[in-house]
C-alpha cells in the first residue's frame, strides 16, 4: 500500500536530547521550518559547532592541517571511524549518507570515492556549504553532492542507484523521523545497496534506546548486526570529539568487515517481545530510556 509522508513524519520530541555548551563567539543563527540553526567557535575560536535546539550536529577544526579530520559522533577513533577503515574501499566507491549536519562525515571518503547526502533542511545545506563556516565539502578527498528534501522519499525515487555503504544519521536530535526507522525503510534501504552493501545507523540519543528498535528491524529481516556504543566518561578523548553509539547491518557478516570479530562491536541487542516498527506501528515511548 502506497504511503504519502509529509515534513517529519513521525517524528517525537525529546527534551534535551544531547546537550550542548556555551562557547565562543556566534557566527550564525538562522531559523528554517526545522528549528533554529546556530553555528558558535570554540574561546580559542579554533572549532567551529553547527548546533539545532539541543543538539550539536557536527564541528570543524578551523587549523590548517586539522580541518580535514572528522570530529563530533563522526571521529576516526570512533566506531563509524573504525567501520569504514575496515572495510574494503570499492565499499565506500559510492555512498549515501542520510543526514548533512556540517559535513563531517565527507572527510572518512577516499579520494575517486562519489558521495550523495540526503538532507531535509536547505538552511543545513547552505550552512555546510559556506567555507566561512565550515569547508568538509570543499576540502575532502571525494566527489559530493547533495540532494535536499526527505531521505526515504528521495532514495525511493533513486531507482538507479546503488551505493556500497548507506550511512543514516538522522536519530539524535530532538525529534526523530521514525519513518526512517521501520521495517519498509530498511527494506527500500537494502535495495539500493550494491552486493555486499552495509547499513549504519548513528543513534546517540540520551533519552532514547534505539538499539532494540534495529535490533528487531534486522532480525525481522534476516540481516546481520553488531553495535558500539562508545563509554562517555572516558578521560582522554581528542579535542571535539564525541562518544557515540552505532548500529551496523549487512546481509552476511563477512561483509562487516573487520567490525567482525572486532571486541569493541557486538551483536545487537533487541527485543522479540516488542512489535517490530513499521509504517503502521512504531512506538517511540517503549524506546524512552531516562537512566
Amino acid at each position: 500500500r502506497p504511503l504519502r509522508f509529509g515534513l517529519a513524519v513521525g517524528a517525537i520530541a525529546v527534551a534535551g536530547s544531547l546537550p550542548i555548551g556555551v562557547d565562543g563567539t556566534e557566527l550564525l543563527q538562522e531559523r528554517s521550518f526545522f528549528g533554529v540553526n546556530r553555528v558558535t567557535t570554540s574561546v580559542d575560536g579554533r572549532l567551529h559547532y553547527l548546533e539545532n535546539g539541543t543538539t550539536r550536529h557536527g564541528a570543524q577544526d578551523t587549523t590548517p592541517d586539522r580541518r580535514r579530520t572528522p570530529l563530533t559522533y563522526f571521529h576516526p577513533s570512533g566506531p563509524v571511524g573504525q567501520l569504514i577503515a575496515g572495510l574494503p574501499a570499492s565499499a565506500t566507491r559510492r555512498t549515501a549518507v542520510i543526514g548533512l549536519g556540517a559535513g563531517s562525515m565527507a572527510c572518512h571518503s577516499r579520494p575517486g570515492d562519489s558521495w550523495t547526502f540526503y538532507e531535509l533542511d536547505p538552511t543545513v545545506v547552505r550552512i555546510a556549504r559556506d567555507p566561512r563556516l565550515f569547508t568538509y565539502l570543499r576540502d575532502c578527498r571525494g566527489r559530493f553532492g547533495v540532494v535536499e528534501g526527505d531521505a526515504r522519499l528521495s532514495l525511493e525515487g533513486a531507482a538507479g542507484k546503488r551505493y556500497g555503504l548507506l550511512v543514516a544519521d538522522a536519530f539524535s536530535s530532538d525529534a526523530i523521523p521514525t519513518h526512517l526507522l521501520t521495517r519498509e525503510a530498511l527494506r527500500m534501504y537494502r535495495s539500493r545497496l550494491e552486493r555486499g552493501g552495509v547499513i549504519a545507523f548513528h543513534i546517540s540519543n540520551r533519552f532514547l534506546s534505539l538499539e532494540p528498535v534495529l535490533g528487531n528491524l534486522a532480525r525481522d529481516a534476516g540481516l546481520s548486526c553488531v553495535a558500539q556504543k562508545e563509554p562517555t566518561r572516558v578521560l582522554g578523548h581528542p579535542r571535539g570529539k564525541i562518544p557515540s553509539h552505532w548500529v551496523v547491518m549487512a546481509g552476511a557478516r563477512a561483509d562487516l568487515g573487520e567490525a567482525e570479530g572486532d571486541r569493541r562491536w557486538h551483536g545487537c541487542a533487541s527485543r522479540p517481545a516488542d512489535r517490530v516498527w513499521s509504517d503502521d506501528f512504531s512506538s517511540p515511548i517503549s524506546a524512552l530510556h531516562l537512566g
